[in-house]
């Protein structure tokens, strides 16, 4: 990583070179990819947060996107946030609390491909 894309996370804010972001809840897990963080927050159980991740532009130092709300079968009754992030082949896959996975393009956010992992 160059020297002016050093980043640091202390709970909920997020610094890039001299800026900050600061989310709602804390940062679960940060990884880079071309020249993008793609930033997991930590949701508690008793919150409705459910677009709990995030693309942040390492060029630009800002949010570019936030993950799609998605409509989730009437069976689940509690939240959905996503639980992790892999990345693989260029891509990133996200998955949440309710069994969902999917393919997002990480400069854009963009679904590429959603499943079900249950």
């Amino acid at each position: 990583m160059s020297e002016e894309n050093k980043f640091s996370i202390l709970k909920n804010r997020l610094i890039i070179s001299e800026n900050e972001i600061v989310f709602d809840f804390p940062i679960d897990y940060c990884t880079e990819i071309d020249s993008m963080l793609i930033v997991l927050l930590s949701i508690p159980i008793d919150k409705q947060y459910n677009e709990n991740v995030f693309g942040i532009s390492l060029i630009e130092n800002k949010i570019k996107w936030r993950v799609d709300k998605l409509k989730y079968n009437p069976v689940y009754k509690q939240q959905c946030p996503f639980v992790s992030v892999i990345v693989n082949n260029g891509k990133v896959r996200l998955n949440n609390w309710c069994g969902t996975y999917l393919i997002v393009n990480p400069l854009t956010g963009n679904i590429l491909e959603k499943g079900e992992t249950k």
